[in-house]
């Protein structure tokens, strides 16, 4: 059984006294640092938050840009192809025409040199005809 005498009520003095000692000293500065502690975690998670959506903002921004330079890319690339292929073609009509300008010449020159043959053989035939009637008209 319980006795209320004066030992209980020196007990009860030291307990509340110490509860009260202890709360100030331990529990308080405890508590303290575990809401400090819950304060440091959610800003790290909210600067995280933050810091994710910087990064897919520049993300979209470096996509974008490299589709950009991509397109600008392609379009100098084009540029440059079709400018080549007129070139190309150019050059092919020009070389085209010099050699159609080499053939004619050619030919010019085989004419030439045709009819100066032609004609030497010509004038070699009628004197080997004139012998031939020489020799018949003599024989």
């Amino acid at each position: 059984m319980l006795e209320l005498n004066q030992w209980f009520f020196v007990l009860l003095a030291l307990f509340i006294s110490t509860y009260f000692i202890l709360n100030r000293i331990l529990f308080q500065p405890l508590l303290q640092v575990f809401r400090e502690r819950e304060e440091a975690i959610a800003g790290s998670i909210e600067a995280a938050g933050k810091v994710q959506l910087l990064k897919d903002q520049k993300l979209q921004e470096f996509k974008r840009g490299m589709n950009e330079a991509s397109q600008k890319a392609r379009a100098g690339f084009e540029t440059l192809q079709e400018e080549g292929l007129e070139s190309q073609r150019k050059l092919l009509q020009e070389a085209g025409e010099e050699a159609q300008g080499m053939i004619e010449s050619a030919r010019e020159t085989i004419r030439s040199e045709s009819e100066k043959a032609r004609s030497a053989l010509k004038e070699d035939a009628e004197k080997y005809a004139d012998k031939i009637v020489d020799k018949l008209l003599r024989a």
